[in-house]
């Protein structure tokens, strides 16, 4: 017969996970696919962006994202450039070396997705805050390059599950991409910032 509980989670499960541990956790296997909603908040913009679609990780330095709606657009990394392409219209190759910043954050979220803490604490500051059942991993860029361009990266997740990754600029810019079970939620055509935070959070139901 089962003991009644008293009510007390246990205190491993309310510590904050260790930074490299959370991260190795998350490691993907290749290739890996996830469907993905992303929201974009800008000054510049009348009403939050809303883009969706699929993202690839095809091993360390290898990642593919694609763009289904409101346009189509697939932009794969590998061997140390970019290829975008939207439509029809032909490829463009940008060499990361010559956009240091943009190297320095792709090489970030492909350690990520690979589980490699070691070298994603070479380009970021860790911490972590919350649970095990519900935690915020947060990323500052060492590199100045990337701090003018990026200021924090917050990953929001559940277990060895990723399910937001956020993303403000230096500008106050801030982009949510959503993943895994929340990448496929009814979104309202302008939807709240503060209320995407709160639902990465798990604050509150999706």
């Amino acid at each position: 017969m089962a003991l009644p509980s008293s009510g007390a989670a246990p205190e491993s499960a309310l510590a904050a996970p260790d930074p490299a541990a959370l991260v190795a956790s998350l490691a993907q296997s290749p290739p890996a696919r996830t469907r993905f909603t992303e929201v974009r908040f800008s000054g510049l913009l009348d009403r939050p962006l809303i883009l969706s679609g699929e993202l690839e990780y095809l091993g360390p330095g290898q990642l593919a994202k694609h763009v289904a709606s409101p346009w189509q657009e697939t932009i794969r990394v590998e061997a140390g450039e970019a290829v975008i392409q939207r439509g029809d219209k032909p490829p463009r190759r940008v060499a990361l070396a010559q956009v240091p910043e943009l190297e320095g954050f792709l090489r970030g979220f492909s350690a990520l997705l690979g589980g490699d803490a070691p070298a994603l604490a070479r380009d970021f500051e860790l911490a972590v805050q919350g649970s095990a059942a519900n935690w915020q991993l947060h990323l500052k860029p060492r590199d100045a390059r990337l701090a003018r361009r990026i200021s924090a990266i917050e990953v929001d997740g559940r277990g060895s599950t990723a399910r937001c990754f956020q993303t403000r600029d230096a500008d106050d810019d801030l982009g949510i991409l959503l993943v895994a079970d929340l990448a496929t939620i009814d979104l309202p055509t302008r939807p709240s910032s503060r209320r995407l935070q709160a639902l990465c959070r798990g604050l509150v139901a999706p």
